[in-house]
């Protein structure tokens, strides 16, 4: 279908989010270099190479950030569409370039202390800012305006993985236990498990020698 604007965001319900982002570093993404420069990370259900896919490094390491996003989706996004995984960004700017590991509508929505930072489509420019977006990135080709100040986004979209999905994302739950953020999940012995900081997912190539591949997710 073709790019539908959605009702405003009431600035308050990202606000939260943006103050996260703002204090806390998520890292380069040195897998997504072909698409821009800057903060750009995954949460969520992610691929994992020669593996099914299952829940984002970034999601047990910012277990709040996850939290505080699903509770943003439950409100703004799950009415229209549904998703995998979420992408964050932070001052980064797209080049041209489709979304070919995706399926589907996707929910975008920018915010921040900013001006410019349209997102283009097929050439023509959507204003984004407090404002939720669906498109399907895998089809159109799309990139973001130049902006000045602090420009923050995140896209709500499906992964279109190589191998059977197995993990949901609906398996982890981001809870506040004993003073601290975690996702609680059931481990393979069926109980219930958390993950957190460095207690997280084993890395499924670990040990071994690591090829960078491109990103798919938007």
């Amino acid at each position: 279908m073709s790019p539908q604007l959605l009702t405003h965001v009431q600035r308050n319900d990202l606000e939260a989010i943006r103050q996260y982002l703002t204090s806390h570093k998520l890292g380069l993404n040195r897998y997504r270099v072909k698409v821009g420069d800057g903060q750009s990370n995954c949460l969520g259900i992610v691929s994992k190479r020669s593996f099914a896919p299952d829940l984002s490094r970034q999601s047990w390491l910012h277990p709040r950030l996850h939290y505080l996003l699903m509770q943003f989706a439950e409100k703004y996004v799950s009415p229209h569409i549904t998703f995998t995984s979420i992408q964050v960004n932070h001052n980064y700017p797209c080049k041209p370039h489709k979304d070919t590991g995706n399926l589907g509508d996707s929910y975008i929505v920018a915010f921040g202390d900013y001006t410019g930072g349209q997102l283009c489509i097929e050439d023509t420019d959507f204003d984004i800012a407090y404002r939720g977006l669906l498109f399907n990135g895998s089809e159109s080709l799309h990139w973001t305006r130049d902006w000045t100040g602090e420009r923050f986004s995140i896209v709500f979209h499906t992964i279109k993985p190589k191998f059977p999905m197995i993990k949901k994302l609906s398996d982890y739950e981001a809870v506040f236990q004993d003073g601290t953020w975690k996702i609680k999940y059931i481990n393979e012995e069926g109980q219930i498990d958390y993950l957190f900081g460095k207690n997280g997912l084993p890395h499924p190539l670990k040990g071994r020698t690591k090829t960078i591949e491109s990103d798919t997710s938007v």
